[in-house]
């Protein structure tokens, strides 16, 4: 009878009435209809059940039908009627059916036309409580209304909490709410974001269990409501870091009783900005990476609290979850100075786990041909070639990028090698050395080349310096990143005199059986494995007396910088910056922002973040200044001001070259560079030209650069020239008639107007 009665008013909801209805209520179809949704066997229905809760879905879809299209029936929205629908059509859809578990598919999006005929009853019968409650809750959340919303939301909730449906895996919440967002318009998306968002604020003291839930199904949903989310786009993500701020420190405060699933529920929030920022553009995935950043604590102190630490730990690795979902075009574009700065701290403090996120967040930013996979463990190739490697030729403003920022960068790797955990080396070895392949393959032109190989030339001298308290382990693997990165560098320039050094030197190497130098053994095509003085590093066996490492008097297992140099200088580079001393103090930089002080004497102004190559003339346009003042001290850094710049661009003195022959020419081309002399020299330069400035009058030196330069000036010529002309002209025409007017300057009669 129930089921004839309810066939009967679905009928009726489907009839459009021309004249409203002022006296006609519907909360006795809503309380009977919630009532046969919720039928047992153990009831009066006995066996037939499900055909009542079929039934009462049916009427329930009839009710919001006939509500929602009488503009004077507007309440089926109030709280006390969603209380009832909403957890009657939930409780039928978490129903387990004969197939059992819900489906993580894709959800088809809500068809708007609803049509409801005698025949689609009898399908509506023959089909189970659970999929006529998926349709019904999809066709419900369609027809709300933004200012609805809220009213649907809220029981959604209520009824995972009752029933415990938050609980790892939430398969039927995630179910569930990928059924509103894809019925919902879709510029309401970010509504259910920030509705769940704030149930877990309301949340922050439940189990961990029930917070992983909610996260999860964030991380589930936030990639369907795309764009949506702009509007919110800081708010929601300020309030995952919060929520992951204070997880991390309740469980660093004592009080945490389950560890294991705390951490999980940090895992599940980082997913969830990381699925967060895949749904946004390019430049919001760069903004969420700077509000990252800025949130990452005591970076600028030299002691941070222990939780602290573990924050950073947290932070970077949803940075590094962030960073994977970026796709860089220029590196000025994510790279900005305040950013770049910050990973370089971030790449030297005292957590190692966090100093080896950092490099792979490098990995992901600098790695824009997918060459990350193939170098993240780079062994040594005899032919590059079958590493499969994407080389672009790189951009103009990449170049200006680099010459501004290489020697931080160079100099972060330095410390890094120098810093590498002794318990996990190969890791943070093969972390380095894919940094330095990315640079060169990335970013390869002749300026970074260079300035890669000199910070390769001091990775070894920082290997063979006896002064550092590192162990044998330790220097062979800074010796081979050298070998493994000059071998990459030398083929993918094609420097065949270079490519023969590398291999001569690992030849060499293996050759003498120190354990953990010997790169060919996982060449099997290489000679040198059936050498048979290779063969003790083979077969595992040390000899007594056998060196453990390379020092200095190994000639022949090192790579000389004369001979890199001159392979370098063969290909057409200026190779002279490789003989710039790269030995710094290993306690350069502290975190307050000071610069960095190097041993030869040049400093990196933290507040900028860069040094110019000396050995690269290079002059852009902030680089001249047309500052004169006379009230001017130099500074002590080498490193030119933009005051005294206009001292730089003026042509120096050429030195007198005692060269009588060829012979006594090519030294002095080959001579060393010896920087404290070209400092002294620099500094006869400035005082000469400062005591001219201050002892001759202002107006004599004018005249004598006028003199000087007059016949150089081309404008002074030319007028010059102009008037020799003009006064030819006027003596040839003496005596001839005068010339005609312009036609625009001839005086016309009175009568002509």
């Amino acid at each position: 009878m129930e089921q004839l009665a309810t066939d009967s008013f679905v009928t009726f909801s489907n009839i459009e009435e021309s004249s409203p209805s002022y006296h006609r209520q519907y909360d006795f179809f809503i309380d009977k209809f919630s009532q046969m949704c919720h039928a047992n066997p153990q009831a009066a229905y006995g066996e037939d059940f499900r055909l009542a809760r079929c039934a009462g879905l049916r009427g329930l879809r009839g009710v919001v039908w006939k509500s929602v299209t009488d503009d004077l029936h507007p309440n089926i929205w109030e709280q006390q009627h969603m209380d009832k629908i909403v957890p009657s059509i939930l409780f039928n859809l978490q129903e387990p059916d004969d197939n059992g578990g819900f489906s993580s598919s894709h959800i088809p999006k809500f068809d708007n036309n609803f049509t409801d005929s005698t025949q689609s009853h009898r399908g509506d019968d023959e089909a189970t409580p659970k999929v006529l409650s998926d349709r019904c809750l999809r066709e419900l959340m369609g027809k709300a209304s933004f200012g609805s919303l809220r009213a649907v939301i809220e029981p959604v909730l209520k009824h995972m909490d009752l029933h415990k449906r938050w609980s790892p895996p939430p398969s039927f919440a995630i179910h569930v709410f990928r059924a509103i967002i894809y019925s919902i318009q879709s510029q309401n998306s970010y509504f259910v974001i920030q509705e769940l968002i704030n149930h877990l604020d309301s949340m922050c003291s439940a189990d961990a269990s029930t917070r992983i839930g909610i996260a999860t199904v964030l991380s589930s949903i936030v990639s369907i409501a795309g764009t949506s989310i702009g509007p919110l786009l800081l708010s929601i993500f300020n309030s995952l870091l919060k929520h992951l701020r204070t997880s991390v420190d309740f469980e660093r405060s004592g009080k945490c009783s389950d560890q294991p699933a705390e951490k999980m529920y940090q895992e599940a929030l980082i997913n969830a900005m990381g699925d967060f920022a895949n749904a946004l553009p390019d430049y919001q995935k760069v903004e969420m990476m700077m509000f990252t950043v800025g949130n990452i604590p005591n970076l600028d102190e030299r002691k941070s609290k222990q939780g602290e630490e573990f924050l950073q730990h947290v932070l970077v690795k949803t940075l590094l979850k962030v960073a994977t979902k970026y796709r860089t075009a220029y590196l000025a574009t994510v790279f900005t100075d305040s950013f770049l700065d910050t990973l370089l701290r971030l790449a030297l403090v005292r957590d190692p786990q966090v100093r080896l996120a950092t490099q792979q967040i490098f990995h992901t930013l600098l790695d824009r041909h997918d060459n990350a996979a193939n170098l993240v463990h780079l062994g040594y190739e005899l032919d590059v070639a079958d590493v499969q490697l994407t080389v672009e030729k790189c951009s103009r403003a990449d170049q200006m990028f680099m010459r501004k920022h290489i020697g931080d960068i160079t100099y972060m790797l330095w410390r890094a090698a120098a810093a590498a955990d002794e318990t996990d080396l190969s890791t943070h070895a093969d972390a380095i050395l894919c940094t330095m392949s990315l640079l060169c393959i990335e970013v390869g032109f002749e300026e970074s080349l260079v300035e890669l190989f000199r910070l390769s030339m001091a990775l070894q001298q920082l290997a063979l310096d006896i002064k550092q308290n590192f162990s044998d382990a330790k220097r062979n693997s800074i010796h081979n990143i050298v070998a493994k990165y000059m071998n990459l560098s030398a083929q993918l320039i094609a420097n065949p005199s270079l490519c023969q050094q590398v291999q001569h030197v690992v030849g060499c190497r293996a050759q003498r059986g120190i354990p953990g130098l010997n790169l060919l053994l996982s060449v099997k095509e290489s000679p040198m494995n059936d050498d048979p003085l290779s063969s003790t590093a083979v077969n595992g066996t040390i000899p007594e007396g056998t060196p453990r490492t390379i020092t200095e008097g190994d000639h022949a297992l090192l790579f000389n910088i004369e001979d890199v140099a001159e392979s370098l200088k063969a290909s057409g580079k200026d190779a002279s910056r490789l003989f710039v001393p790269f030995n710094m103090s290993l306690n350069g930089r502290d975190g307050n922002g000071d610069s960095w002080q190097r041993e030869d004497g040049q400093n990196f102004d933290s507040t900028d973040g860069r040094e110019s190559p000396d050995g690269y003339k290079t002059v852009g346009i902030d680089d001249v200044s047309v500052d004169m003042s006379v009230d001017w001290t130099p500074p002590i850094s080498r490193k030119q001001s933009r005051r005294n710049t206009i001292f730089s661009i003026v042509n120096p003195p050429i030195p007198e070259l005692n060269a009588s022959t060829v012979d006594d020419l090519k030294a002095y081309a080959n001579a060393s560079f010896d920087p404290i002399e070209e400092d002294r020299k620099e500094k006869e330069l400035t005082g000469s030209i400062l005591s001219e400035i201050r002892n001759t009058d202002f107006e004599e030196r004018v005249n004598t650069n006028e003199s000087l330069n007059e016949r150089g000036d081309l404008s002074k010529s030319i007028a010059r020239l102009l008037v020799r002309n003009g006064e030819t002209t006027k003596v040839r025409d003496i005596g001839r008639p005068t010339k005609p007017k312009n036609v625009f300057e001839i005086e016309l009669p009175s009568f002509a107007y």
